[in-house]
């Protein structure tokens, strides 16, 4: 039924994350476990994103149960990423008519601050658009999106109502952990990068609008660095993508491809006040 067998890892994330919730509901709560429980948050992310961009099953309706259980334990309407991330993120590339562009918010910037902000701006834009297509979709008679918010609420509802302070911190709290990283990442990929098009724009063979992690982050989030890749084939599975990074990372340019995005993240914060780690306004012409 699987259409990969390599989604067998998105499962196991799918099994475990609410397994690790549950022993802690019952048994107490341990921090190596709710570490776990906050990595597999953000994995659970990127799985919603993966299963948006290709089906997992071969079987429509057991798509739409998946889609309805990601919903769940992630908090978040799995139909929400049609509209901003499908229909115009990666329509227009980080470009002027992208919705969640990072310089729409402050100009160009690419620093710590501007990631922790971003996903509260981003969902000022990212709300109304879901609103939007919620509407448009139930006057279609789908009723999918509308199910799905309707499960988050009724499991919020049961579990807060048997015990308020557990519901906060194995459900809410994890919930937004991911909800933030999903929404940074976009920051992540994104910021200091040049627009894909616009006066700014390079000639189309660059691909210059996104940044690429190519260590262990993809180990454990799905190969999610690989986004150059992701951007220029985005309905390639998410197990194909190394290679395929392999072939277009000529042309990416150097300054767009880290190694380390803890390490990434680190010089973040030894320039906190300063455009770092580099964006293309720093580039010399003959850089």
């Amino acid at each position: 039924m699987l259409v990969r067998w390599a989604d067998l890892q998105s499962l196991i994330y799918m099994v475990l994350y609410p397994s690790l919730m549950a022993w802690q509901w019952f048994y107490g709560i341990q921090w190596y476990l709710y570490l776990i429980m906050l990595i597999l948050s953000v994995g659970l992310s990127v799985v919603q994103h993966n299963h948006t961009h290709l089906r997992m099953w071969r079987w429509k309706p057991l798509n739409r149960l998946t889609d309805a259980y990601l919903s769940v334990i992630q908090g978040i309407p799995s139909y929400v990423f049609f509209p901003s991330h499908i229909g115009n993120h990666h329509r227009f590339n980080h470009g002027p008519e992208d919705e969640t562009r990072t310089y729409r918010f402050g100009g160009h910037h690419n620093h710590l601050m501007g990631y922790l902000l971003h996903p509260f701006l981003a969902l000022t834009v990212v709300v109304p658009t879901s609103l939007s297509f919620l509407k448009k979709r139930s006057k279609n008679s789908d009723y999918q999106p509308i199910f799905e918010i309707i499960l988050i609420g009724a499991s919020a509802v049961i579990l807060a109502s048997m015990n308020v302070q557990l519901w906060f911190v194995l459900v809410i709290l994890p919930q937004m952990h991911g909800l933030h990283w999903l929404l940074g990442a976009n920051y992540l990929q994104h910021a200091g990068a040049r627009p894909s098009s616009g006066p700014e724009a390079t000639e189309p063979s660059t691909l210059d609008y996104s940044r690429n992690f190519t260590g262990a982050v993809n180990w454990i989030w799905f190969n999610i660095g690989y986004h150059s890749a992701h951007h220029e084939s985005p309905r390639v599975h998410w197990s194909d993508l190394p290679v395929l990074h392999e072939r277009k990372k000529s042309n990416v340019p150097e300054w767009l491809i880290e190694r380390s995005l803890m390490f990434y993240m680190l010089r973040w914060m030894n320039a906190f006040s300063r455009k770092s780690p580099r964006n293309f306004h720093d580039l010399t012409p003959e850089g």
